[in-house]
C-alpha cells in the first residue's frame, strides 16, 4: 500500500514539475517602477503582479511555438492630448518579449522608458534587445516628436506642427530604413522574422518576398512565418485578381466557416471590429443590402478583429457586438491564439473598415475602405440589376 501511495505522489510530483517546466519566468528590475503593477500579455490573457522597490516577477504558461506578448507597467506613460488625465490620450509603446515554455527570462531598463529595456535569458530575446538597440535612437526621436506635436496643437502653432509633420515623416522613414537594414543583415534572428511580420505592409509583395527568402529557415514553421507567406501568397492572387485562397474560422455558435462554401454567390467580406465605430455605424445599412440581395445569391461575411489581449475577451466582446447589432449573417473571428490563418494579414487590410466583394468564383470585383462609400451599392445594383 505504502509502495502505492509513494508511486502516486511521485507521478503527481513529476506531472507538477512537468507543468512548472513550461511555465516561462521573468525577473525584472526598472528604475522607477516602485510598487506599481506590470502586466504581461501572454498567450492566456494578461498576467499581473505587484512590483516591489522597483523590482518584480511573473510567471504564465507557453504554447508551442515562440509567442510575442506584450508588457506594461501601471507607471503612467501616456501621452495626453489635452484636457488633462481625463482627456483623450495616445498609449505608449509596450515592451515586446518573447515568451516559450521554461524560458527564465531577466527584464532591465527603467518604466518610463519600458519599450526600450533589455530582456535577456534566451536567444530569442537576445534578437530582440539587439534589434532595440539598433532603433533606440531614431524611437527616442519618435516619442519627442509626438510630444513636441501635442504642446504645438494645444497652443495653436500651426506652423509649428507643418515643420513638425516632416519631421516626423522623415523620422518614421528612418525608422523603416532601420528595420530593413537590420532584418537583411541579421537572417538567423528571430526578431527579423517577427518584426519582418508586423512591417510587411512597408513592403511591395516582390519584395516582401525577397526579403521572407533572404532569411533562415529556423522559424518559418511559426505563426508570423506563417502570416508572411499568406500575405504574398494572397498579394500575388490579388494582383491577378484571384481567386482568393480559401480559410477557416470558427462562427459564433463554435462551427467551423470556410470562404469556400461560399463559391456560387456573391460574397462581401467586412472586416470590422466591435471596437470601430464607424465599422458599427455602417451595419444598418448593411443589412439593408443584405435583405435587399440575399435571395438574389448575394452573402455577407464579417470578419472581426479585436484590439484586447486573450482569446476569451476578444471572444465576448465580439460576440456581444453581433448580438447587440443583430447581424444576420454569418460572422467569424480573427483572434484565435494557435491562429493558422491571419485573414486581415491575408487580405492586407491596413484600415477600418474594410470591405471586398467576391465573384461567385472567389474573385476579387471591389475593395472599399472606411464608411460611407457607395461603391458597394452601385456594384450590387450593376450585378443584381
Amino acid at each position: 500500500m505504502k509502495q502505492k501511495i509513494s508511486l502516486t505522489i511521485g507521478l503527481a510530483l513529476s506531472c507538477l514539475m512537468a507543468m512548472a517546466q513550461q511555465n516561462y519566468t521573468i525577473k525584472g528590475s526598472l528604475n522607477g517602477q516602485g510598487n506599481e503593477k506590470i502586466i504581461i500579455r501572454g498567450t492566456d490573457g494578461n498576467i499581473t503582479a505587484d512590483a516591489s522597490n522597483n523590482a518584480f516577477e511573473l510567471s504564465g504558461p507557453a504554447g508551442k511555438e515562440p509567442f510575442v506578448g506584450q508588457m506594461d507597467t501601471g507607471v503612467d506613460r501616456k501621452l495626453y492630448l489635452g484636457g488633462g488625465k481625463t482627456g483623450m490620450y495616445m498609449p505608449a509603446m509596450p515592451l515586446e518579449v518573447v515568451l516559450t515554455a521554461g524560458a527564465k527570462l531577466t527584464v532591465s531598463g527603467a518604466a518610463e522608458d519600458l519599450n526600450l529595456a533589455s530582456v535577456t535569458g534566451d536567444p530569442y530575446n537576445d534578437s530582440f534587445t539587439l534589434y532595440r538597440k539598433a532603433l533606440e535612437k531614431d524611437l527616442r526621436e519618435m516619442l519627442a516628436l509626438q510630444k513636441q506635436m501635442i504642446e504645438s496643437r494645444i497652443m495653436g502653432l500651426k506652423e509649428g506642427q507643418e515643420e513638425i509633420m516632416k519631421k516626423m515623416l522623415a523620422n518614421r522613414k528612418a525608422i523603416s530604413e532601420t528595420r530593413k537594414k537590420f532584418i537583411k543583415e541579421h537572417p538567423d534572428a528571430f526578431a527579423s522574422l517577427y518584426f519582418l511580420s508586423t512591417a510587411a505592409r512597408e513592403y511591395s509583395i516582390d519584395e516582401l518576398e525577397a526579403a521572407y527568402n533572404g532569411l533562415a529557415g529556423t522559424y518559418k514553421s511559426t505563426r508570423y512565418a506563417n502570416a508572411i507567406q499568406d500575405r504574398i501568397k494572397a498579394g500575388k492572387i490579388m494582383s491577378s485578381g484571384g481567386p482568393v485562397p480559401d480559410f477557416s474560422k470558427l462562427d459564433v455558435n463554435g462551427k467551423t466557416v470556410s470562404l469556400s462554401q461560399f463559391r456560387g454567390k456573391y460574397v462581401l467580406l467586412d472586416f470590422w471590429g466591435s471596437w470601430c465605430a464607424p465599422c458599427r455605424q455602417a451595419m444598418p445599412h448593411l443589412k439593408e443590402l443584405y435583405t435587399a440581395y440575399q435571395s438574389k445569391g448575394f452573402e455577407v461575411l464579417g470578419i472581426s478583429s479585436e484590439k484586447v489581449s486573450g482569446q476569451a475577451q476578444a471572444e465576448s466582446m465580439w460576440k456581444q457586438a453581433v448580438e447587440k447589432d443583430g447581424l444576420p449573417w454569418t460572422n467569424v473571428l480573427n483572434n484565435e491564439i494557435s491562429m493558422k490563418q491571419d485573414v486581415v494579414q491575408m487580405f492586407s487590410i491596413e484600415a477600418y473598415p474594410t470591405q471586398i466583394l467576391l465573384d461567385k468564383e472567389g474573385k476579387i470585383i471591389g475593395k472599399w475602405v472606411g464608411s460611407g462609400n457607395k461603391g458597394v451599392d452601385e456594384k450590387l445594383k450593376e450585378i443584381f440589376k
